[in-house]
């Protein structure tokens, strides 16, 4: 038996289920709040779903105020932006995050920079000793796409447009205390944002399971939540309406971000963040084109894992050794991306060949540090850009 000791970081409260939103009542009492600041964006608003939330607040004695400027791909500039609003506002004691990863992001960034002061930039994760974070206002976190999972991610992610710089902030004191997981809240994606955040979801899951860090409990995580996307994300993609596929994925986002949040990710992700802050590319896109091609070049590592996971993603193994089993995930996550409809390769999202040794040289710098389960050189990173491409 393993001897190794696993800690597993998650929210304090995780309610999910068709109108789980309803629990924010409750939620609000536990937290012994009174004036919360909702962040969201204006796709959000104009769908009607804060409506819903402010709904459901208006039965308690919390006052709210909303702040709905957040961008895709949350920038330095907006984060101080919003934290300014904060500040405006005055006497917040509460975060409600309503919407998808980068609203998320950027709410937790705004609780950091409020409450600890100096820059974001200040925390980043690349940095020689970030300024510590000592304090955080409560967050409930309402996730409207099924991807990110960042509700139970210790992580924020942020872009530093001056470097063309995807990058992040960490610490456990980031993971929302309350989320609440309602598919209804997730019914007005269109079918391309469903896909890409899909596949976001994913690539979670596959990293945290193949990665050097994972252990028992990500594994159940990481297992559960690739079943759950294989099963049910062609139907949540074609007909948005069907809750049951909705409410599969959403659980399914909250399970592959808890399994990254507590073991790690690979190069799928530090090339596609690289990709993310120089052309301003959605996470989820980026993800989608370089998936197969890091996991081809990670199956020598790991046979027994990628075998399993075509197994998940219903792949027939029947009879086959394990190296030709194993090849049979990468064939399953190229089959499900075209089938839901999403860009296959990086030339179609505007990608630039020449564009490769900067992207290179951003990537190198935290590959191998990521827990990606095969070392990677920078002669490799190009031959990965180049199959992808």
């Amino acid at each position: 038996m393993n001897e190794d000791t696993y800690a597993l970081e998650l929210p304090k409260k995780t309610y999910f289920g068709i109108g789980a939103v309803e629990k924010v009542r409750e939620a609000v009492k536990v937290l012994k709040v009174s004036n919360a600041l909702i962040i969201t964006d204006r796709g959000v608003i104009n769908a009607g779903l804060v409506d819903t939330l402010m709904k459901e607040l208006s039965s308690t004695t919390v006052k709210t105020s909303i702040f709905d400027e957040v961008e895709p791909e949350p920038t330095v500039e907006s984060i101080e932006n919003a934290a300014k609003s904060l500040e405006k506002t005055g006497g917040i004691d509460l975060l409600i995050a309503v919407g998808g990863g980068s609203v998320m992001d950027t709410a937790k960034c705004v609780n950091v920079v409020a409450m600890n002061g100096g820059s974001i930039l200040d925390y980043e994760d690349d940095i020689k000793n970030p300024r510590p974070i000592r304090k955080l206002l409560p967050l409930i976190a309402v996730p409207t796409t099924a991807g990110t999972g960042s509700e139970a991610s210790i992580w924020a992610v942020f872009t530093d447009t001056k470097r063309k710089l995807k990058t992040s902030t960490s610490d456990p004191k980031l993971i929302a205390d309350i989320a609440i997981l309602d598919p209804n809240m997730t019914q007005t994606m269109p079918p391309t944002l469903t896909a890409a955040t899909g596949m976001d979801a994913l690539t979670h899951a596959i990293e945290a399971y193949v990665c050097i860090y994972a252990n028992p409990i990500t594994d159940a995580f990481s297992v559960q939540a690739i079943k759950l996307i294989a099963e049910n994300l062609r139907t949540a993609v074609e007909d948005g309406e069907n809750m049951e596929a909705r409410a599969n994925m959403i659980l399914a986002s909250f399970m592959a971000g808890s399994a990254f949040s507590n073991s790690s990710l690979g190069i799928v992700h530090t090339m596609a963040e690289a990709l993310g802050g120089f052309y301003r590319i959605s996470h989820g896109i980026t993800n989608t084109l370089i998936l197969p091609h890091v996991m081809e070049f990670n199956l020598s590592a790991n046979v027994e894992k990628f075998t399993k996971i075509a197994e998940f993603m219903g792949a027939n193994v029947a009879g086959l050794d394990v190296n030709k089993a194993s090849k049979k995930s990468v064939s399953a996550v190229k089959v499900l991306s075209r089938d839901i409809g999403l860009h296959q390769t990086l030339r179609e999202v505007g990608v630039k060949r020449e564009d490769f040794p900067a992207l290179v040289d951003i990537t190198f710098k935290w590959a191998n540090e990521s827990g990606n389960p095969r070392e990677v050189s920078k002669k490799q990173l190009r031959e990965l850009y180049e199959k992808a491409y």
